[in-house]
């Protein structure tokens, strides 16, 4: 053996099979899998004022903590969200369902545990479409109905149970009160008209023209001018013009028509701004919403359910096709936010965006402005940051923005984030052999049910792996 292989050999043996040692093992901590403690979670220290709510509810059985988490499609459905409900519920208590939205009564889909009735018809507008005036808030779709007399009831599944509701809605003043005593409504069939046209008003200010009005809302000269029987351009200053609005409208076939609405007990409900509340001495599964005052238009941003239980509360708030920019352009989404009391708040954006070929610089400056508006309102929330699940182009190619994305936002000093696009193995996770490839649909940029279980409940092993660490250094 020459003197050059010697001295590598000692150099190995003595420096750096010692230093591969070392970093094993602060690589493995104190996992029994070998597994960095966390390694999926960048910044997880930042967790740990929630972690101190969670061992107080797990120690004590007292109170509840409200997680709130944000998205697009991946959310709406709520099969990811419901799989970390489901789960951080069992350790933890179950405080009740949460947020809920009536995605029934406009023929899209949503949470199976909560279902809507109503007797009237319903139109909606989507935060994904062009500005309006129609009241998008919290759960990023308008629901309204110019109905005057109508009966909207929501009714919970076995074991969803509720003492508590809030009934949230775009303005000051309240627009509903509610009944206990109302038969249920049953309906058997709901069709979907995508091309139901609806109406939103606008005040004349000085300066406007029909030409300016209907830039700002999307519409024509001649669409508003036959809404409002003009014979001419001419408008004056206070003048309140309709604006026609298409939406999704839906027309429910009602089995029981015969409701006497005038006849009803009815419940006061608290009111604050944005919201009305009540609270009952026993559990709930029905509840009847009836109009207040006469307005010309009714709307909804969603309710939230709790019971008496100490425990989780999960809100899960989704809507098809949006993007953080679509969220944001609508102030009244962050003044509603602290309706939920958000300990917790859990950011799951980036498809979207990566479709549409946004930057990673925009991307993160569109996530950094997104928790900075929540923070005006919730000083006191964590926010958690999810990288979006891997995807392919046309089925075939990666979608390499969603790799861009989570190499940025795990380059992050200021916010704690989860790496699911890493946690699932990332392009060659759903590659043709890889772990998820049959749990992905034709186009391969969503899921199947048990692949968004499976994303849930990947993060909910690692948040409770994450706590559990969290509580051996406690106690040490």
């Amino acid at each position: 053996m020459t003197l050059l292989k010697r001295i590598l050999l000692l150099y190995t043996l003595f420096f750096i099979i010692p230093l591969n040692i070392l970093v094993a093992e602060d690589i493995k901590g104190e996992g029994d899998d070998g597994k960095a403690d966390g390694i999926f979670f960048v910044n997880q220290s930042m967790l740990e004022p929630l972690f101190d709510k969670l061992y107080d509810l797990e120690n004590n059985k007292e109170g509840k903590i409200n997680i709130v988490h944000i998205g697009d499609s991946h959310i709406q459905a709520d099969f990811f969200t419901n799989a970390i409900r489901e789960s951080l519920q069992y350790k933890f208590g179950n405080g009740g369902f949460g947020f809920t939205f009536p995605y029934n009564l406009i023929g899209t889909n949503g949470p199976v545990s909560v279902k809507y009735a109503c007797n009237a018809q319903w139109q909606s507008m989507r935060n994904v479409g062009a500005v309006n005036d129609m009241g998008i808030g919290l759960s990023g779709i308008a629901l309204y109905t110019s109905a005057e007399d109508f009966a909207l009831q929501l009714q919970t599944a076995e074991g969803f149970e509720f003492n508590k509701i809030k009934v949230i809605y775009p303005t000051v003043e309240p627009q509903y009160k509610a009944s206990l005593t109302a038969e249920p409504l049953k309906v058997s069939r709901v069709g979907a008209v995508t091309s139901a046209t609806g109406f939103k008003y606008h005040k004349v200010v000085g300066g406007e023209n029909l030409s300016v009005i209907a830039r700002k809302h999307g519409s024509t000269i001649t669409q508003i001018k036959k809404a409002n029987n003009l014979t001419s351009d001419k408008i004056r200053a206070g003048q309140t013009l309709k604006i026609p609005v298409k939406g999704v409208a839906v027309k429910p076939v009602v089995e029981k028509l015969n409701l006497d609405i005038d006849s009803l007990d009815c419940i006061v409900l608290d009111s604050m701004p944005y919201f009305s509340s009540y609270k009952s001495d026993t559990a709930l599964n029905l509840i009847t919403l009836l109009p207040v005052g006469d307005r010309s238009t009714y709307n909804l941003n969603g309710f939230v359910i709790e019971n008496d239980e100490p425990g989780i509360v999960y809100h899960s708030i989704g809507v098809n096709g949006a993007k953080l920019s679509d969220y944001a352009k609508y102030p009244l989404f962050f003044k509603q936010l602290p309706i939920l009391a958000p300990d917790l708040i859990i950011l799951s954006f980036g498809t979207n965006e990566s479709f549409g070929r946004v930057s990673q610089s925009e991307y993160i400056s569109q996530i950094n402005d997104f928790a900075e508006n929540i923070r005006k309102y919730n000083e006191d929330a964590i926010i958690l940051v999810m990288t979006p699940p891997p995807s392919m182009y046309r089925r075939t190619r990666p979608n390499t923005y969603i790799l861009n994305y989570t190499t940025a936002l795990t380059g992050l000093e200021h916010l704690p984030v989860w790496d699911l696009y890493t946690r699932m193995g990332g392009a060659s996770g759903i590659a043709p052999k890889g772990q998820f490839a049959k749990m992905m649909d034709r186009r391969k940029i969503h899921y199947t049910v048990s692949g968004y279980r499976a994303q849930g409940e990947l993060f909910t092993s690692d948040f409770l792996e994450a706590y559990d660490n969290y509580k051996k250094t406690k106690k040490n």
